[in-house]
């Protein structure tokens, strides 16, 4: 064979090796950074369940989905093609055990479940049924049996932080008050030009200074944040030409800078395990470069305390609320609403307050029945009533026709008094006057605990007994959870019309969407690749390019799972997830076939 014919092989080799990989680069840099209205029709299910409205304008999910659905088709036939011209060497590997079981439960909680065509397609504003978690899983696959190269890795992991590049300058932007999408600019670029002309009613859920970049909400940019920063330091570490180095040096710094812009608590804990994870993977170079090790770690702590102060202390306020918010009760400390008739008993830890309807007439009384004495003050259109007896000090009665708005500390619900009865007025202005009490499990007087975490989770576990097998479907999670559980929502949230649709929680959000047998599965998948990571990179850590990129991701991994406890699982970050778990897997493989370097690391 000539030279001219083994070079010309040599490149077709190469394109080759690039070319099935495209379809899983446009999904690692494209999709998160989508935005684009879609008006959704909900189904009657997602209506009784969401915000009462029939359609739902969808900035961040809906299209993020639909691409990443092309891109997984794209992704499969890539794969197929490549599989055909080439013979494709599977090697034996325990992970498809738990990989393909995962894969079996989605497809049976679908199957079986009450919602079928939601767990199909997935809840409003979230999209994450059935063919969703089946492309997660796909691209994980995928990615696990295509590439073997580090060039392949080199090439989407450099996909993926030139994206988060864009990302973070948009979230820097955003930190600093010039949010993009608040511009006319940006508002015309993410809405199709029917919509132009409405472009000034955009409103914004989160204020100016807060980082959402291109995602729905804050807290799934710290978990994304926790995925690509350890990936730029390592390119930091790793790259020897300076002007790369300064860019990986200055992109770690942006993306750190979105994550404390975020205040998503869940991110700063994955960050703090992340810091952990490294610091321990890097220990004895640490202590051999003394010098680069100290400023990484002052640089952090300098941005922390910068953004902190540009915030006025919000990162701190919101850590140190952590600690001291379950110490005591926050809210008015609520235990029941009894409706009997045209008698209603808000009754709580330390009084009760009886208001009976008679006649027409209203009248209020203590625990004992005996007659509260009131003023009453026109406002408006109705009437402010307080009471002179100390122990109803706190409570304020708003009166506007038959509706009675109760205000108690920082609570606030609405009865409204017809001639023979009382009703409660509750999600999507729905009434009744049947308070049920959900079944429960701990965080008892810590409903509060991480913005209501504790009480969507002490309602979600006992969800589980009814999920052991196979779970309620794929996205059915805000149709299974007892959103008339009142009592729990005003202790919690101080209101009855919030909607809980997700369990901040992606272990609670698989177990009751899947089934407890399909996070046990995720659960080997994941712990078989941390305990893999530990053996691997723990005692024999060098500077080769598979060890520190593998160490890289181990690191991203190990932060996400950490937010993952106070996150759940989004169609805009799961599937960079899934696919670094892949290319963790194949790092993994690879330096196992490889010996160790004797090189520094910080250099």
């Amino acid at each position: 064979m000539s030279k001219k014919t083994k070079k010309l092989k040599q490149l077709r080799q190469e394109h080759t090796g690039f070319f099935q990989i495209l379809p899983i680069a446009f999904i690692l840099s494209v999709i998160p950074l989508i935005v684009y209205l879609n008006v959704v029709k909900l189904t009657p299910i997602e209506i009784e369940n969401w915000q009462g409205n029939s359609t739902y304008t969808d900035f961040f999910n809906y299209w993020k989905s639909q691409w990443l659905l092309i891109g997984t088709v794209f992704t499969v036939i890539f794969f197929l093609l490549y599989a055909l011209s080439r013979k494709l060497n599977l090697h034996k590997s325990f992970i498809y055990v738990p990989a393909f079981t995962y894969a079996l439960f989605i497809i049976l909680s679908t199957v079986f479940s009450e919602h079928r065509y939601v767990a199909l397609k997935g809840f409003v504003a979230r999209y994450e049924g059935m063919i969703t978690l089946l492309c997660y899983i796909a691209l994980f696959l995928i990615t696990f049996m295509i590439v073997k190269e580090e060039k392949q890795i080199t090439f989407l992991l450099g996909a993926l932080l030139i994206s988060s590049a864009i990302m973070g300058i948009i979230g820097f932007f955003q930190f600093i008050g010039m949010d993009i999408f608040r511009t006319d600019f940006g508002k015309r670029l993410i809405l199709p030009s029917t919509y132009h002309e409405i472009a000034d009613n955009i409103a914004f859920r989160f204020e100016e200074s807060m980082v959402f970049s291109t995602l729905s909400n804050p807290n799934y940019i710290g978990s994304y944040m926790v995925l690509v920063i350890p990936l730029a330091f390592i390119f930091f570490l790793h790259l020897k030409n300076i002007y790369l180095k300064v860019g990986s040096a200055i992109l770690t710094a942006i993306l750190a800078v979105n994550l404390f812009g975020s205040r998503s608590r869940a991110g700063l804990v994955g960050f703090c395990i992340s810091i952990l994870v490294a610091l321990i993977v890097f220990r004895k170079h640490i202590f051999r470069r003394k010098v680069v090790a100290v400023v990484s770690l002052l640089s952090i702590v300098i941005l922390f305390f910068g953004a902190n102060y540009a915030l006025n202390g919000a990162l701190t306020k919101r850590i140190i609320s952590e600690f001291t918010q379950g110490d005591k009760v926050q809210f008015f400390d609520l235990q029941d609403i009894i409706i009997e008739d045209n008698k209603v008993s808000i009754v709580s830890s330390t009084e009760t307050l009886i208001i009976k309807n008679i006649d027409g007439n209203l009248s209020f009384y203590d625990r004992e029945e005996n007659e509260l004495i009131f003023d009453a003050e026109r406002i408006n259109d109705g009437m402010k009533v307080t009471f002179k007896d100390i122990r109803y000090g706190d409570y304020v009665l708003n009166i506007k026709g038959n509706n009675i708005i109760i205000n108690q500390k920082q609570v606030q619900f609405t009865l409204v008094a017809y001639e023979d009865s009382f009703v409660l007025v509750g999600v999507n202005g729905d009434e009744t006057n049947r308070i049920e009490k959900a079944p429960s499990c701990g965080f008892k007087g810590k409903e509060r605990l991480g913005s209501a975490r504790g009480y969507i989770w002490s309602r979600t576990l006992p969800m589980l007994k009814d999920t052991l097998f196979i779970g309620y479907g794929p996205d059915t999670y805000a149709i299974k959870f007892p959103q008339n559980d009142y009592i729990g929502k005003i202790r919690a949230y101080g209101k009855t019309t919030i909607i809980v649709d997700k369990p901040h929680n992606m272990f609670l959000q698989i177990a009751v969407n899947t089934g407890v047998l399909s996070l046990i599965a995720v659960l080997v998948l994941w712990g078989y690749y941390i305990i893999q990571s530990i053996r691997l990179y723990i005692s024999n850590m060098d500077n080769s390019f598979i060890r520190l990129t593998g160490a890289g991701i181990f690191i991203a991994i190990s932060g996400y799972l950490t937010a993952a406890f106070f996150n759940d699982s989004v169609v805009g970050v799961a599937p960079i997830f899934w696919v670094l778990l892949a290319l963790g897997f194949v790092c993994n493989k690879n330096a196992l076939n490889q010996p160790k370097h004797n090189c520094e690391v910080f250099k």
